[in-house]
């Protein structure tokens, strides 16, 4: 086996910051971002389009939300000697979507020989509470999407029962008449943070249109019959695939040196479970060199290892047959690793039996532990299938598949500690085999992160359901954040006081905690404030800084039934105020005399990216001891005049990110300001070094 080296890619983190909630394939998307965790569904089954999961939850790449560990799902079911719609007999009908390029979204079923074919019905998030709202600088941000967040949430529903804090219900039904209803739990609390649960319910149905209720206008030809009752559903699979993008950096970083591994392995073997699981993690392309490291010459504090993660994604429950419903710990029946386009049905046209054949496999089992490309080399992109089956459906019958799709590595503090130590090694060296040991340890996280999601579904808890787990006190509905002088006001609504366990209905509110970060919205992030209030004033803060803050309610564990007496806090991205581009940053007071406006100042000065003056702002200065309205305008010593600012916020300070008038950034040179207000006119001058 090749030497696996996880740490592939160091790099720069860019600090740009645009949020990106598009519909993928015309179908609508869900977001599961409350733990560490984050998974985007879409209701067709083949949920997004290289943007589908990443970990850990709440970094910012390439204009996306943290999307780059997973490429995307998809699902395809197959049968045979099925009567479609108009009347014929098709030996072999297949049916389903992998984001390919040419299956198609129509709301009713069509006659077809090759092109994949699926029909979205619904998808409607649920949440315990109304999502908080976060407000920045009396902005309401909307938290979990900024200003996005309404139209990716539109069909959000609050359940007080829900036996989760969120929760997507997504169905899409298949062309021969088969329906799927899929479940995602997400968690927050630390011991379950790190997946979510994928509940499939599939019944025969008979029903070969999407979208309810059903439109007589949309269907073609009146003699079809839109729903196939009485039929059975014969020798009936169902595969669930997924593509392995390791990095949470994107394509560069993760397909860039085409060096994921893909495997598959038992993570519950010792507890008697040998059912396999797809496993995925970067690896080290031989040749790449430095590349994969980034640009050397990049600032420290930035620099990290991106590719700590290891990923899987199995069955935890399988029904053994439409009559019996209890675990069949043989399924899946078959599993399999091939390269991206392999298999991406519509995009390599096959007939129906070719699909049907290339699929499901019946008892064909990928070796363990064994990397798909020592297996097959050509297999640089592994995508994993993972079919159940042969059933028998009668009409109205359903089989259940549960799944868990898991992830975990080292933290994102051990990632900037190594990833620096490796860029001052020139990425040689002893620390090199260090790095590569510490990344490992994630494969035991990830296994740790299985058996918890095992045991929440079927284990030992002592009379609690499915899903259930110990939950923290709800986070409150409203986070104020907003400057205040040369302080930072933080404030919050009350709602966390009086909540009750959502299991034993005993109030256990113990607290509040405030969490801050400098810099950057996914920088790390440590504690300022810990208490019973509701009101806080940052007053550690320097004009200038950005400053991102999330905010947590906790409880005194005596109603945690799976640890006794360990606390829980509510989940860090509901009353968080990274969602927004932008942090708060502190202001200083206004001069209001004359005299005052000789304390005027621009800091830094001179000014040099070397500098590091303000952390995460690549090209700032800022102007201090400012009237609370004035007129700046900046000149080259030549007189040609550069950029103009109208200062009205009533502040002693204002910021300039160095662009001119049309937007280019100014070179190094020695420039002349002016400040012009009631109070008189001040002229100074700064240095620009790049």
């Amino acid at each position: 086996m090749k030497k696996l080296l996880i740490i592939a890619s160091i790099f720069m983190l860019m600090i740009t910051f645009f949020a990106d909630f598009a519909m993928a394939g015309g179908t609508s998307e869900g977001f599961m971002r409350i733990g560490r965790f984050w998974y985007t569904a879409g209701y067709d089954g083949a949920e997004g389009f290289s943007s589908q999961c990443g970990w850990p939850g709440g970094r910012f790449a390439d204009h996306h939300w943290d999307s780059w560990n997973v490429k995307k799902f998809g699902s395809v079911a197959g049968v045979k000697n099925w009567e479609a719609p108009n009347g014929k007999t098709y030996s072999y009908w297949t049916s389903g979507a992998h984001r390919t390029h040419d299956y198609e979204y129509k709301p009713y079923w069509k006659e077809q020989t090759n092109l994949m074919q699926v029909l979205p019905v619904d998808m409607i998030i649920y949440q315990r509470w109304e999502q908080p709202n976060v407000f920045v600088n009396d902005k309401n941000i909307i938290a979990d999407g900024g200003d996005d967040f309404l139209k990716a949430h539109k069909n959000t529903e609050v359940d007080p029962n829900l036996i989760t804090e969120r929760a997507i219900k997504s169905i899409w039904r298949y062309t021969m008449g088969a329906e799927l209803v899929e479940w995602l739990y997400g968690y927050s609390t630390p011991v379950h943070q790190d997946y979510v649960l994928k509940d499939f319910t599939i019944t025969n149905n008979g029903k070969v249109y999407g979208h309810e209720p059903f439109d007589p206008e949309q269907w073609p030809h009146p003699e079809w019959k839109h729903i196939l009752e009485g039929q059975k559903l014969q020798d009936f699979w169902w595969e669930s695939n997924v593509q392995a993008r390791v990095s949470n950096m994107g394509d560069a970083f993760s397909f860039g040196s085409r060096d994921a591994v893909g495997e598959f392995f038992t993570p519950l073997a010792a507890e008697g479970n040998n059912v396999p699981m797809f496993l995925f993690y970067d690896g080290d392309h031989v040749g790449d060199g430095v590349k994969d490291w980034g640009d050397p010459s990049q600032d420290d504090r930035w620099v990290e290892l991106l590719s700590p993660a290891y990923l899987a994604l199995g069955t935890l429950y399988a029904d053994k047959s439409a009559s019996d419903h209890t675990n069949d710990p043989t399924e899946p029946h078959s599993t399999s690793v091939v390269e991206e386009r392999y298999n991406d049905l519509g995009k390599t046209y096959l007939t129906m039996q070719a699909q049907y054949d290339a699929i499901f496999q019946a008892g064909s089992y990928w070796p363990l532990e064994t990397p798909a490309s020592e297996i097959n080399p050509s297999i640089q992109r592994p995508c994993a299938y993972q079919c159940y089956g042969p059933y028998n459906l009668n009409f109205n019958d359903s089989i259940h598949i549960i799944q868990v799709m898991a992830a975990n590595g080292i933290s994102q503090k051990l990632c900037q500690k190594y990833g620096v130590l490796a860029k001052q090694a020139n990425f040689t060296g002893p620390i090199m085999d260090e790095i590569e040991a510490l990344v490992k340890t994630g494969r035991d996280s990830l296994i740790k992160t299985i058996k918890a999601a095992n045991w929440n579904v079927n284990g030992d808890k002592g009379g609690k359901g499915k899903y259930d787990v110990p939950d923290a006190p709800r986070p409150p509905a409203n986070f104020w954040v907003a400057s205040d002088g040369a302080r930072i006001k933080l404030t919050w609504s009350d709602e966390s006081r009086d909540d009750k366990d959502f299991d034993t209905g005993v109030k256990d509110f113990a607290g509040y905690r405030v969490y801050r970060a400098i810099g950057r919205n996914d920088s790390l992030y440590h504690l300022v404030y810990d208490g019973t209030n509701n009101l806080y004033y940052d007053e550690d803060v320097t004009t200038g800084f950005q400053y991102f803050y999330y905010l947590v309610a906790y409880d005194d564990g005596t109603q945690n039934w799976e640890n006794p007496g360990v606390s829980l806090e509510s989940g860090r991205f509901y009353c968080w105020t990274g969602w927004a581009p932008t942090g708060v940053s502190p202001a200083s007071a206004p001069i209001t005399t004359k005299s005052g406006m000789e304390n005027i100042r621009v800091v830094p000065n001179p000014y040099s990216p070397a500098g590091k003056t303000y952390p995460g702002v690549v090209d700032q200065i800022v102007f201090t001891g400012l009237p609370p309205e004035c007129t700046i305008t900046i000149f080259t010593t030549n007189g040609d005049f550069v950029h103009k600012i109208e200062h009205t916020d009533g502040s002693g300070t204002e910021k300039w990110n160095l662009r001119t008038e049309f937007n280019q950034y100014v070179v190094s040179d020695v420039y002349i300001y002016t400040v012009k207000s009631d109070l008189g006119e001040f002229l100074d001058k700064f240095i620009i070094i790049r």
